[in-house]
């Protein structure tokens, strides 16, 4: 009896070991998740981009009116494309004889002998040779290329007429973390070149001698009340320029 017992004992105990328990499933590979996605790495920006680039005064007697003067506008636009060695204007130091003629009447013959000149250097790719803003107009547009050795945007124009100030944007990075910059707006300020003293928009030439560096336009309440390149009294900007990549 005692030899039965144990034999139906020792069954119960195997057949418990065969099932199992819920051990075996808490230790097995998790399947994997059906809303797991795999990283893609983003397309690689291309070598160069095309922009459109609008210029837009906001220069009127309403916003400037200290000593306003007759027959606002702007000159024809010039500048490049360029790496860190082609810039052609720099706050603080002196503008070159281009800077200053374009500054001083608008000319773009002096100014685009230099750009030449870096572009020969190897300093830049392409040219900027546009209109300005006439008298009777708002604003004017163009397109430019640039490319990733050439990433830079420099362009000025003359605020005429003035001594020797000008617009200008200097050195904008257009391609930055393997991006081209896709849109920008940039309040411009009124820049004095630092070759002429004249403190009014119609003074008559007053040659600064020696040469002064070039720097954001201030001046006194009753010339032409600026301060730090932009109107003191209505705290306006002269313009602004927005450039827009072309897909």
């Amino acid at each position: 009896m005692n030899d039965v017992f144990k034999l139906v004992t020792l069954s119960a105990v195997l057949s418990l070991t065969g099932c199992g328990g819920s051990s075996s499933s808490d230790t097995s590979t998790p399947a994997a998740s059906e809303n797991a996605t795999t990283p893609t790495t983003p397309p690689a920006a291309s070598n160069s981009a095309t922009y459109v680039l609008t210029f837009t005064r906001t220069w009127d007697a309403q916003s400037f009116p200290t000593n306003y003067p007759s027959g606002t506008h702007f000159s024809p636009v010039i500048g490049l494309t360029h790496n860190a060695e082609g810039r052609i204007f720099q706050r603080g130091e002196s503008a070159s004889a281009g800077i200053v003629s374009m500054a001083e009447t608008g000319s773009k013959t002096a100014l685009k002998e230099e750009i030449s000149n870096i572009q020969n250097q190897g300093y830049s790719n392409y040219l900027i040779d546009e209109s300005g803003i006439s008298t009777n107009s708002q604003s004017v547009s163009m397109t430019f290329e640039a490319s990733q050795d050439f990433p830079l945007l420099s362009v000025v124009s003359m605020v005429a007429p003035s001594p020797d100030w000008f617009i200008g944007i200097d050195s904008l990075s257009l391609f930055n973390d393997n991006q081209w910059l896709s849109e920008q707006t940039i309040q411009l300020k009124v820049y004095d070149a630092g070759s002429d003293s004249g403190t009014t928009f119609s003074a008559a030439n007053l040659a600064t001698e020696p040469q002064g560096t070039i720097t954001l336009l201030s001046s006194a309440r009753s010339d032409t009340d600026f301060a730090e390149g932009v109107h003191f009294q209505s705290a306006d900007n002269i313009g602004f320029i927005t450039i827009k990549l072309m897909e």
